[in-house]
């Protein structure tokens, strides 16, 4: 009696750890997604294809892509939506991570006070520049100087946050600021400022970029996100009004600023191929040549063309 009840003991512990395992397996996967001030959130949820999901999504909202990419680095979310432009930086730094999905990008710029003397780049010579370090800001910044034959030190640049800047621009700390949307927006609409160089002649690259880790265990959700993502887009380009609201609802921000980052922005989606490859590149070498990384990276190396919708 006492062999048949240790038995069917044993018996009952193996199916509830049986039962479990199939709970576990059961259980659907959760993507970790960080997102910039509603870049890739607001278009997908004004856009309608984040229902009947196979899989959980936990959103993490970030003012600028450095905070978004350590968060990466630490294992904290799965993936999110950076610049090209720090996604090399950081790459140089050691961040195991690669670019899955990408989309045009107009929003950046160089901005001045609105009764600043400026009238171009070359009148900033020696004066001060806020940028946050190896961001999209810096990236066209750096382009902008070599246009005009300036060095990069022909200006003495100031690292601050996104906020920071527009706050130090406003105060007349700085003389400019390299930023972005919608930092530019609702500088140029409500802080009295202007865009001396706008990044729209200058092409960038949105990413959504996720860790190796997570390509590897959760390559299915992020292929179905990224999908979905694209649809999003698309939708964006011709939705901008209904767009817009959702993102100013979603980050807080003013509908008319939110409506002027929408049609500054872009964000149509393209394929990672040969000319995304070369903009990256480019982009890299730009960072080596002006010392912001140690050394040359290959961009084919930052990219994964698997994820293409």
């Amino acid at each position: 009696m006492k062999r048949f009840i240790s038995f069917a003991t044993r018996a009952l512990g193996l199916g509830l750890l049986a039962a479990a395992a199939t709970a576990a397996l059961a259980q659907p996967v959760t993507l970790r997604v960080g997102d910039q001030r509603g870049n890739a959130r607001a278009v997908m949820e004004a856009a309608g294809v984040l229902q009947n999901l196979p899989y959980k999504v936990e959103w993490s909202e970030f003012p600028n892509a450095a905070p978004l990419l350590e968060a990466l680095r630490a294992d904290a979310i799965d993936a999110g939506s950076v610049g090209d432009a720090p996604l090399t930086f950081a790459a140089a730094a050691g961040l195991q991570a690669k670019a899955i999905f990408a989309s045009s990008y107009d929003g950046n710029a160089v901005l001045v006070a609105n009764a600043a003397p400026y009238k171009s780049i070359a009148d900033l010579k020696g004066k001060r520049i806020a940028v946050v370090k190896g961001s999209s800001g810096h990236n066209l910044l750096l382009q902008v100087l070599t246009k005009a034959g300036l060095s990069p030190d022909a200006v003495t640049l100031a690292f601050l946050a996104p906020s920071e800047a527009t706050l130090a621009l406003t105060q007349g700390s700085v003389d400019a600021v390299v930023t972005w949307e919608p930092y530019v927006s609702f500088a140029t609409q409500k802080s009295g400022a202007r865009i001396l160089v706008d990044g729209k002649s200058y092409p960038a690259v949105s990413y959504f970029v996720a860790s190796d880790k997570a390509i590897k265990d959760k390559k299915d959700a992020l292929k179905d996100f990224v999908a979905r993502n694209a649809q999003a887009r698309t939708w964006g380009q011709t939705h901008v009004e209904p767009y817009s609201k959702q993102i100013a609802k979603l980050v807080g921000i003013p509908e008319d600023v939110a409506l002027a980052k929408q049609r500054r922005e872009g964000h149509a989606p393209l394929k990672i191929d040969d000319s995304i490859l070369r903009l990256q590149q480019a982009t890299v070498d730009l960072y080596v040549a002006s010392g912001l990384i140690p050394k040359r990276l290959e961009a084919q190396q930052l990219l994964d063309t698997s994820f293409n919708p």
